[in-house]
C-alpha cells in the first residue's frame, strides 16, 4: 500500500518525520518496505497483511497512526443537498435487480446528471500520481481517488450505454463473453458474478468494468456504483480470468460495509466539483440495513497470562475504543467489546490482545517475561490409530494421502448394491445374502484403512 505523506496531511496533523512515522508504523505491524519522494512528497510503501484490508486507504492509515499518536482523524463529510435535483427522481432513471445476493450482498447507485467529462483538477491528478495511478479523466480519477482514499472501490457507467436504463446483478450466462476497460475479451463462468443491464454484461463485477459502458468524452450523465462483492467469488474469478485489478485485491480482503454509501457520496461530490452536473433525488440500495458485529469479551485475566505482562484496565479499554470498538458491561474481571465495521479480524479473545499488545508496544514486552505453559497430552484415540499405522507399515502397506470423498466411495459403492442411502452411518442387515455381507466387510476394512492412511502393496494395490 502506498501512502502519501501530503495525503495523509489532509486527516491529521503528523507530529512526527516520516521517517520517525514509517519506523512506529512498523512497530504496530504494517511493515514499511520502502519511502521514495514523488514530486517532493515523501511515499511510503507499507506492506498490509491479508486480514488489514481496513488500511489499503488513506483514511484507514490515518486512523492507525491516530491511535499511536493520539491524535484525531478529520474525515471529508460529503454534502449533496445544494447539489441535488429534487425534479428528478432516481426511479425514475435506474432500475436495479440484484439476482446474486450470495456474491453481492449490497448494491448502491445513486445518477448524476448533466456532467462535462474532462481533466481532473491538478491536485487530484498529483495526488494519484504520487500513489502509481495515471489520471485518465475527471469522472475515472474520483473513483480512483476515492478507492485509495477509504479503501472502498467504486465505478462509474455511462448511464446512455446502459440498456433499458437498468442494472441486474446476476451470474455470468456459460460461455457470455465480456470486453473489459482493458479491452481484451473474457469468457466468463456461471460461477461468475457480473453486472449487466438488460441485455449483455457490463462489467465483472468487484474486479473490472466493461469496454461498453466505460466513460468518454461524450458521457453526459452517470450511474455510481458502490457494493459489497464477497470475497470468495471475487477471488476465484479473477484467478480463473487472471484478471486482477485494485479492486479485486480490496475486495478478496472485504470492505467496510459501513463506509459503502459514504464512498458513493464521496464519489459524486468530487465529479460534481470537478465537472459539475446534479445528483437525482435518491439512492439505490439494495441492503441499507446495516451489519452488526459480534461481541468479543476480554477477560483481564488473559492478557498477562498471553503476554507475560500487566496492562491497566484503563489503559486497555482506551487502546480498544481509540481503535473503534465500543466497550459494554465493562467490570473488574471482564469487558466485552463490540468491533467496529471496519475490523472484520476482531473475532476473538487473543484478536484483542494483540491489538493491546501492538498498540501498547511490542517492545515493552521483556523478553525473559514469564508466560505459563501446559503440557499437552494425547488423546488416547491417536495413540491408537499410530500403532494400527505401524503394524500396518511393518505388514507391507505403504502411506497414502487420499480425499474424504475417495474414503466414503468404499462404502457408496457397497450400499449401493443394496439401494441403501448414503447418508446413513450404518446400513440395516436384514435380507443380506453371505455375498453381500462379505462385499459390505470388505469395503468397510478398505475404509478404515484408508482413513488410517495405509494401502497395500501387494496384488496392485488392492487388498
Amino acid at each position: 500500500m502506498l501512502v502519501s505523506w501530503k495525503w495523509l496531511s489532509r486527516y491529521l496533523n503528523l507530529p512526527v518525520s516520516h521517517e520517525e512515522l514509517a519506523l512506529r508504523l512498523s512497530l504496530s505491524g504494517l511493515n514499511h518496505e520502502s519511502t521514495e519522494i514523488v514530486s517532493d512528497d515523501p511515499v511510503i510503501d507499507l506492506e498490509v497483511t491479508s486480514n488489514r484490508g481496513d488500511c489499503l486507504g488513506h483514511l484507514g492509515v490515518a486512523r492507525e497512526i491516530a491511535v499511536l499518536f493520539g491524535l484525531n482523524v478529520c474525515r471529508p463529510e460529503p454534502a449533496l443537498a445544494a447539489v441535488t435535483d429534487s425534479a428528478e427522481t432516481i426511479e425514475s432513471l435506474l432500475e436495479i435487480e440484484n439476482e446474486f445476493v450470495d456474491a453481492c450482498p449490497r448494491y448502491i447507485a445513486r445518477v448524476v446528471r448533466g456532467v462535462r467529462v474532462g481533466p481532473s483538477p491538478s491536485w487530484m491528478i498529483e495526488s494519484l500520481a504520487a500513489v502509481g495511478i495515471p489520471s485518465v479523466n475527471n469522472v475515472v480519477d474520483a473513483t480512483n481517488y476515492v478507492m485509495m482514499e477509504c479503501g472502498q472501490p467504486s465505478h462509474a457507467f455511462d448511464h446512455a450505454k446502459l440498456d433499458g436504463a437498468m442494472i441486474r446483478i446476476r451470474p455470468a450466462e456459460d460461455g457470455e463473453s465480456l470486453q473489459a476497460i482493458d479491452h481484451r475479451n473474457y469468457v466468463l463462468q456461471p460461477s461468475m458474478c457480473v453486472i449487466a443491464d438488460r441485455r449483455r454484461a457490463v462489467a465483472v463485477a468487484g474486479v473490472m468494468g466493461g469496454a461498453s459502458s466505460e466513460v468518454t468524452d461524450s458521457t453526459t450523465d452517470l450511474v455510481i456504483e458502490s457494493a459489497i462483492f464477497t470475497p470468495l467469488s471475487i477471488r476465484r474469478t479473477a484467478r480463473a480470468l487472471k484478471l486482477h485489478s485494485p479492486s479485486s485485491y480490496r475486495f478478496e480482503r472485504r470492505v467496510d460495509s459501513d463506509q459503502v454509501d459514504w464512498a458513493n457520496r464521496r464519489v459524486c461530490q468530487l465529479v460534481i466539483e470537478s465537472s459539475g452536473g446534479r445528483v437525482a433525488k435518491g439512492v439505490i440500495d439494495t441492503n441499507p440495513t446495516p451489519v452488526i458485529a459480534k461481541p468479543v469479551i476480554l477477560r483481564t485475566s488473559q492478557i498477562e497470562r498471553v503476554l507475560g505482562i500487566s496492562i491497566d484496565q484503563v489503559e486497555v479499554t482506551r487502546i480498544l475504543t481509540s481503535l473503534g470498538c465500543k466497550a459494554t458491561s465493562p467490570s473488574t474481571a471482564h469487558t466485552t467489546f463490540l468491533p467496529p465495521s471496519w475490523r472484520h479480524d476482531l473475532t476473538r479473545e487473543v484478536d484483542l490482545i494483540e491489538e493491546v499488545a501492538r498498540i501498547h508496544g511490542y517492545d515493552k514486552i521483556p523478553e525473559d517475561s514469564p508466560i505459563p505453559v501446559t503440557p499437552s497430552a494425547r488423546r488416547t484415540y491417536d495413540v491408537g490409530v499410530d500403532q494400527v499405522r505401524r503394524v500396518m507399515i511393518a505388514a507391507g502397506f505403504e502411506l497414502s494421502v487420499e480425499a474424504d470423498d475417495v474414503y466414503l466411495r468404499y462404502l457408496n459403492v457397497a450400499r449401493s448394491a443394496r439401494n441403501e442411502d448414503h447418508d446413513t452411518d450404518d446400513a440395516g442387515l436384514d435380507g443380506w445374502t453371505s455375498q453381500d455381507g462379505a462385499a459390505f466387510a470388505l469395503a468397510r476394512l478398505k475404509y478404515v484403512m484408508m482413513r488410517l492412511g495405509v494401502m497395500s502393496t501387494r496384488g496392485g494395490g488392492g487388498i
